[in-house]
């Protein structure tokens, strides 16, 4: 009476192999949902925002938007933007997506295009310390859309 033993035993490695390619399955699933993964976009952008110091009445809130762009291709990847000025864009929004403040254009940049040149998997990061006019901007929080070389990212963010 020992064979039906081995269909129990087969049953239950089936089932247990089942559960374990649904779990899998989940996470990747899980991972594409919430954006962490983009299998369709060899360019990633990824923001990283940081208060240097706390908000203060009267005085500007110092925030650092550190960028980082991956080139994940096989190829290298040209980048343009129309103007020096155009390199690096940002604004803030409430949680509501209410607009709050943007990058000021008080910058004269001349009408010329820029470009560089990002190798198949290598990546640049840059670093625009920027100032938050307090009058606008209060402790709370904040999404900072960001445009960098043409392409375009969010990340929600807390003033203290």
């Amino acid at each position: 009476m020992t064979p039906p033993k081995q269909p129990s035993e087969l049953g239950q490695r089936m089932m247990n192999m089942s559960f374990a390619m649904l779990a899998v399955i989940g996470v990747i699933a899980y991972f594409i949902y919430t954006g962490t993964v983009k299998p369709d976009e060899p360019v990633k952008l990824a923001l990283t925002a940081t208060q240097t110091e706390a908000a203060a009445p009267d005085k500007p809130i110092k925030v650092n938007l550190a960028v980082r762009l991956e080139n994940n291709d096989d190829k290298g990847l040209a980048l343009t933007a129309p103007t020096r000025c155009d390199v690096f864009r940002w604004f803030l929004t409430d949680t509501k997506k209410e607009f709050v403040q943007s990058q000021a254009d008080d910058q004269i940049c001349a009408q010329v295009t820029v470009s560089t040149w990002l190798e198949a998997h290598h990546a640049m990061s840059e670093t625009f310390p920027i100032e938050l006019d307090p009058k606008r901007v209060k402790p709370g929080n904040y999404l900072f859309f960001i445009r960098y070389w043409g392409h375009e990212t969010n990340e929600a963010f807390t003033i203290r």
